[in-house]
């Protein structure tokens, strides 16, 4: 099987081909990774800067004088870092993308919404993420194909480079500017959930699909990343 063929898939699979995400603070969807490790987890919404991680319980207390658990220290933040703003689209020119976003939020299963299928824009911005521009990952996501195509929104998301901008408009008429660090394809079967949606020292942003069609099942097995950070910001 062809590159192509393996990153559209079907047309008949492209309602599950939104992309989804099992993390310690996302849910799981049709077109999520598959590990399960940290599934049973609660959802919990991101604070100000970074992705939600599971808290830290100390030992029970047996004194007054029983010692207070040390953690380790947060690093330092590095680079700019922006106040919280909603995105409003994405433009990557080098692969074609130009596209609104809209908030995805959780059903009431826990899983992750998705963008709508039919036309395959706009793209997703996960709520319970920093915004663009913020401390920590920030999550985009975007359909490979769509019900009536095999080109989606993020059909061409495998060809960005490092070294590469984009940028993001954001509702404070602000543009984040960021540059592709590296891209990874995964599989879902074994997602590397703390590497991809872990807590940063800097603003940084994952733009995520589906990729991997495989014609026995009907599904996609693996999700491609990129991964950026924030280099600038500058008025619309």
């Amino acid at each position: 099987m062809n590159k192509n063929t393996s990153r559209r898939g079907r047309l008949a699979a492209s309602a599950a081909a939104g992309v989804l995400l099992t993390s310690i603070a996302f849910g799981t969807t049709a077109c999520a990774p598959q590990d399960q490790s940290n599934a049973a987890a609660a959802p919990a919404a991101v604070q100000s800067s970074a992705v939600a991680t599971p808290s830290i319980s100390a030992a029970p207390t047996t004194s007054p004088a029983a010692p207070i658990p040390v953690l380790p220290a947060q690093p330092a933040t590095t680079g700019p870092i922006l106040e919280a703003s909603d995105p409003v689209s994405l433009q990557a020119p080098d692969v074609g993308i130009n596209i609104s976003l809209v908030p995805l939020g959780q059903a009431a299963d826990g899983s992750m919404e998705i963008p709508g299928v039919k036309q395959g824009d706009p793209g997703g911005w996960y709520k319970y993420s920093p915004t663009p521009g913020q401390l920590g990952p920030s999550v985009i996501l975007g359909h490979v194909n769509t019900e009536s195509s095999n080109i989606g929104i993020f059909y061409r998301l495998h060809e960005m480079k490092p070294g590469q901008q984009f940028s993001v408009v954001r509702a404070d008429n602000t543009v984040a500017v960021f540059e592709v660090d590296k891209l990874s394809e995964v599989l879902k079967a074994t997602f590397p959930t703390l590497d991809i949606y872990g807590n940063t020292n800097r603003a940084e942003i994952r733009l995520i699909t589906c990729d991997g069609y495989d014609p026995a099942s009907g599904e996609f097995k693996k999700n491609t990343v990129v991964f950026g950070h924030l280099i600038s910001s500058h008025a619309l």
